[in-house]
């Protein structure tokens, strides 16, 4: 029997790569040199097997290391990095993408969006603003505030109708969107239950703040229900100047951050802005509010909406609905479980407005007169004595037919020696009352 140890070999298998020929030992060396592919899939296999293999204690905490590195290296702090190849001419200006980036809000940007510097550009309105606030100051009541619960309230108790009702329902989407907590919140359908029109003069105004999902539709079904008619949509765009990076909190279901909030406008009774300036002032204030959101968990709403209110309706007697502390002003009466205290005298506060006819509406001075925008006058609600007949008196001073024209109140067309009077079908044929023979009504003969 063969010894395969001389040979250096471990087994009878071995003798095979020792026994070969000349030929077959170049051939190996050959197939042994491995070319460029053949080595990168090589390493590749080598890196495979590496980390599939269990690693000691040492070299898993140094891998992890390394893998926390390359995480911090790969962390983007804003979108610079993706900017290329974006869809929008110049992403820099994407605001959308920067509220993304930052948490900063785009109607951050918008300027002189403040009470103070709002009418710098335009010093008419300035002045209005100016003298109107002088007026409400010096008309006001002095604030009143009764503690009650509006569930079980009868607001008919008040014994005065108001001018201008502010509803402001503790809505349970408050407590979703900003953490704010009530006593209890109520439903669409308790707030609809309120008996508004008990207290409601016959032509007056209301606010509701309606949040800015489902309660858009129930606010405007409240409006109906209480015998209004929306006529306005004023909207709080809230702006986070001031602590941009909050954290961005999302309602169920929902994939957008929601940053504004709605107050709908309705109306009672035939107001008209054109006709009734006794009552109104329109035009002076926008129907946009943009004012900084308030801190997580507060209750409270811009102040801008009073100023709104107090600017556009003259009348005197308001009417503040699930008031608080915080929103007790003069002018104002508020009712609410989260009042403190009462000082509401329903005698008291009725003689405030009976001194003097009208009393209930604040008299407008004329140079606010002056200043404040105004609406055309339709032309067929204008009186007939004042505008001359067809055309106006103007119009027919030196118009067509002669001296009087067309639409004078000293005749019809044609003025007094014009078609239509007595002096114009006798002097007709003259050419100097124009078209007077024809068609003119025959003269009133004496009584």
């Amino acid at each position: 029997m063969l010894d395969w140890r001389p040979f250096g070999v471990g087994s009878p298998d071995g003798l095979k790569t020792v026994l070969k020929s000349k030929e077959d030992i170049e051939d190996e060396k050959k197939a042994t040199i491995p070319s460029e592919t053949e080595k990168t899939t090589e390493s590749q296999k080598v890196i495979k097997l590496s980390e599939e293999q269990p690693l000691p204690d040492e070299q898993k905490d140094k891998s992890k290391n390394d893998g926390e590195q390359d995480d911090e290296d790969e962390f983007y702090t804003d979108s610079s990095t993706f900017l290329k190849g974006t869809q929008s001419a110049n992403p820099h200006n994407d605001y959308c993408q920067h509220f993304v980036d930052s948490g900063e809000r785009p109607q951050n940007k918008i300027r002189d969006v403040g009470l103070a510097n709002r009418f710098e550009e335009y010093p008419k309105l300035r002045e209005l603003i100016r003298l109107k606030d002088e007026l409400i100051s010096s008309t006001n009541t002095p604030p009143m505030y009764l503690q009650c619960d509006l569930d079980h309230f009868d607001l008919s108790s008040l014994g005065c109708k108001f001018d201008v009702i502010l509803v402001e329902p503790p809505l349970e989407e408050y407590q979703r969107s900003n953490g704010a907590v009530y006593d209890r919140f109520w439903s669409w359908d308790e707030i609809e239950r309120l008996d508004v029109p008990s207290v409601a003069s016959q032509r007056s105004f209301v606010w509701i703040w309606c949040g800015n999902a489902d309660g858009l539709e129930r606010g405007r079904l409240c409006l109906k229900r209480w015998g209004y008619r929306r006529c306005e949509d004023i909207c709080w765009i809230k702006t986070n100047i001031q602590n941009p990076s909050k954290s961005k909190s999302l309602e169920p279901n929902s994939i957008l951050q929601r940053t504004k909030e709605h107050c709908l406008m309705g109306i009672k009774g035939t107001v008209k802005r054109s006709t009734d300036g006794d009552f109104i002032h329109a035009n002076v204030d926008i129907d946009l509010i943009i004012d900084e959101e308030q801190d997580y968990g507060s209750k409270e709403k811009s102040v801008e909406i009073f100023h709104i209110i107090e600017h556009f309706c003259l009348g005197r007697r308001r009417l503040h609905l699930f008031g608080r502390d915080s929103t007790i002003r003069p002018g104002w009466l508020s009712l609410g479980s989260e009042i403190t205290s009462s000082n509401f005298d329903p005698e008291v506060y009725s003689n405030f407005f009976e001194q003097e006819p009208n009393g209930h509406v604040m008299k407008c001075t004329d140079e606010i007169e002056r200043l404040r925008p105004k609406s055309p006058t339709p032309k067929n609600k204008q009186q007939f004595s004042d505008r001359g007949g067809r055309g106006g008196y103007q119009r027919g001073a030196q118009g067509r037919g002669g001296q009087g024209g067309r639409g004078s109140n000293l005749g019809a067309k044609g003025g007094p020696m014009g078609r239509g009077s007595s002096a114009g079908r006798q002097f007709s044929r003259s050419g100097f009352g124009g078209r007077g023979r024809s068609r003119g009504f025959k003269p009133r003969g004496p009584r």
